[in-house]
């Protein structure tokens, strides 16, 4: 967060919380918290409320800190916290902050969630900046220019951005996948990493395209029978794993042709990471949320769903292949979160980056350069 940021929420703390709510929260968020102790106050001492307010920051520095804290303040707001109702001052523009420094806020889930996919006015490929499939395209003569562009290569051209507009994976469009994570990795000789930089891509790209799937099947085939995902959500998702598995996606196309549903996926490459996305521009239910966060291993404020553990296997397009990507994505990175979602109102965003330096130190000793 900027420092501006930080002052509004140091504000906010002071104009919503008194100093015993203070302590009361801070000990909810880290049990080790003590004010007293923290402030320098002998425990017989009141802590004045700004100087509650400034230790209160000063121990919960971090950015995750504030988003988590402020995330709770929103779940109890009209609580009783401690000795009075919990009124947060500031509540709205502090969200519009927040949202302006990419942290989307989720009613549903009751929590905040980082977009970190900037989109940076980076690429040299102008000419296959954007690759839409959705129509008929040469995709031979795309891999062929791929190829080339990959020859040519230098260490100046380690930054650009390719994007592809598809409705499902076919055969060739999996090859032109592959060449494109090969050209994130071929400048590094980071080639050898590219099936399973594929495997993540392709099981969650199949997810992506099975989630539209299912918005179309609701509307044009349960829905005019009185069968919803929000009111009958077993029987829809019953009906729809029937129809996977006798037409697998047959009838995607023509459906997501109908309405013109497509995913995006996207490859971006800096000097010191690579990235991959994808995009669908609609959103999921409460429930399907909640199962995707939960593979994740991402704590959320709200109580288990009835979907049990049970009903995995009606998720499709909620989850399915997580476990595999996360199993391969920490073999690679350090961070024990390395697949990134977020929830937008009509959009759902999910992918990974990795660092072009822990990528290298799992080259063979007779590899590194």
């Amino acid at each position: 967060m900027n420092a501006e940021m930080k002052r509004f929420f140091r504000k906010m703390i002071i104009n919503s919380l008194t100093t015993q709510q203070v302590e009361y929260l801070g000990t909810k968020i880290d049990p080790k918290f003590n004010l007293h102790r923290e402030s320098g106050f002998a425990s017989s001492v009141p802590v004045p409320r700004q100087n509650a307010a400034q230790t209160f920051m000063s121990y919960f520095n971090s950015d995750e800190d504030m988003v988590r804290i402020f995330s709770y303040m929103l779940q109890h707001e009209g609580e009783r916290l401690y000795n009075r109702d919990l009124v947060i001052w500031g509540r709205d523009e502090f969200i519009s902050m927040l949202r302006m420094d990419k942290w989307i806020y989720d009613p549903e889930l009751k929590m905040f969630l980082l977009d970190p996919f900037y989109e940076h006015e980076i690429n040299f490929l102008k000419k296959i900046r954007i690759i839409d499939l959705r129509g008929e395209i040469n995709v031979d003569e795309i891999i062929g220019e791929i190829a080339s562009v990959c020859q040519k290569m230098s260490i100046a051209d380690l930054e650009w951005r390719v994007v592809l507009r598809l409705y499902d994976l076919q055969p060739k469009t999996g090859e032109l996948i592959r060449k494109i994570i090969g050209m994130l990795l071929n400048r590094q000789q980071l080639q050898s990493f590219t099936p399973d930089m594929f495997v993540c891509l392709k099981e969650l790209a199949i997810n992506a395209s099975k989630a539209n799937y299912k918005i179309l099947f609701e509307k044009h085939v349960t829905a005019p029978d009185g069968i919803t995902a929000e009111k009958n959500y077993h029987e829809f998702l019953s009906r729809f794993r029937d129809e996977i598995d006798e037409n697998g996606n047959t009838n995607l196309f023509e459906l997501a042709r109908k309405d013109d549903r497509f995913i995006t996926i996207t490859f971006q490459s800096t000097m010191d990471s690579i990235e991959m996305w994808v995009t669908n521009n609609q959103n999921i239910t409460a429930i399907e949320k909640q199962q995707i966060m939960k593979k994740l291993g991402v704590h959320t404020s709200q109580k288990d769903s009835f979907l049990g553990d049970e009903d995995d296997e009606l998720t499709e397009g909620a989850g399915l292949g997580i476990t595999l990507i996360l199993r391969v994505l920490q073999t690679y990175s350090s961070d024990p979160h390395p697949l990134k979602i977020v929830f937008y109102p009509e959009a759902l965003k999910i992918g990974f980056t990795l660092r072009r330096s822990d990528l290298k130190s799992k080259l063979p000793d007779d590899q590194e350069q």
